[in-house]
């Protein structure tokens, strides 16, 4: 299926079209979302539009880099935006990764193509009320800074998973956490490269003629600019911030486990005394101090107990002491 927004008496209406028809007309000035890719599809939307379709079948390449192309009067815009990795590639929960969108559009046409998650549009449609098809620049300048803010919504959601991690860190002795960390390392490596690509390709944007004509225009780029630019910092603040926890995690680690050491030495200390109380009496001999007490047992169990007691309040006290010294 193919979605086809069309705006008529200033509102947005949205058609699907059965691309499995041959005979079906494209209104113009419609614009067009494809999202399952396949080479049939690519070729019959190329007949119908107009554009060429080697443009088109950048959507096929998952590497696709952001850049823009033009070519007999059609307009090529690859930009990459974040979605969530694919489930079965082995990722752990929570990771990034990104995908290229193709922009293409002619004078009659526009055409977007993204290979998984249409999300980008569905966030465009429901937060932005004045989508015109027609105006091509302008929607193509409005799905750039929408992408914008999706890679500042993911980020702000890998900081919030971060903040999570650092604080099961406090007590954390198992490698859950560092394979967490690496998802999130690789996931911002991939938002730096991909925001830094799509910077190259709104700085084209901004020179270009075509994006220059009017003044709401003009506004919009300096908006999207802003939003990229904003992403770029948070993105790198928050890479650097990753790479001082996971530089002090095996610190961490090592510091929770010596005190679990610690805490078991001390447990295996206390048990000892009254082991040791116990061994003495275990001694075939006649005169052993309160051999013939009627309470001697009782007595001597109590002992034993308020020695196990002394002696653990010793070492707790030396081992917090030793802590706050440090």
């Amino acid at each position: 299926m193919i979605k086809t927004y069309k705006e008529i008496a200033k509102k947005l209406e949205v058609s699907e079209i059965d691309d499995s028809q041959q005979n079906f007309s494209i209104e113009k000035g419609s614009w067009l979302s494809l999202k399952e890719l396949t080479s049939e599809r690519m070729e019959l939307v190329a007949q119908k539009t107009g554009i060429p379709q080697h443009l088109l079948i950048s959507a096929f390449d998952e590497e696709e880099t952001a850049r823009i192309d033009n070519e007999s009067g059609s307009v090529l815009i690859v930009i990459d935006v974040p979605c969530l990795a694919k489930p079965g590639d082995g990722e752990e929960e929570g990771t990034y990764e990104t995908e290229p969108f193709i922009i293409a559009y002619n004078e009659d046409y526009f055409v977007t193509i993204c290979q998984t998650d249409d999300k980008l549009i569905k966030d465009l449609l429901c937060r932005n009320n004045s989508i015109e098809p027609q105006k091509h620049v302008r929607l193509a300048l409005q799905l750039i800074y929408q992408m914008s803010k999706e890679f500042i919504f993911y980020l702000r959601q890998i900081d919030a998973h971060t903040k999570d991690i650092e604080k099961r860190l406090h007590s954390s002795m198992k490698n859950k956490e560092l394979f967490e960390l690496m998802a999130i390392n690789k996931s911002l490596v991939y938002f730096s490269t991909a925001l830094h690509a799509d910077r190259k390709v709104l700085n084209r944007l901004l020179n270009s003629p075509a994006y220059k004509k009017f003044d709401n225009d003009l506004d919009l780029m300096e908006d999207t600019a802003v939003e990229l630019d904003q992403a770029l910092e948070m993105c790198q603040i928050y890479t650097g911030l990753l790479s001082g926890m996971m530089d002090a995690f095996p610190s961490i680690i090592n510091n929770n486990l010596n005190i679990v050491m610690k805490t078991l030495a001390v447990i295996t200390i206390v048990i000892s005394i009254p082991t040791l109380v116990a061994s003495f009496y275990g001694m075939n001999f006649k005169d052993i101090p309160l051999n013939s007490h009627p309470y001697g047992f009782w007595i001597i169990i109590i002992i034993a107990i308020l020695l196990a007691l002394i002696g653990g309040a010793i070492l707790l006290f030396l081992t917090r002491n030793g802590h706050s010294k440090k």
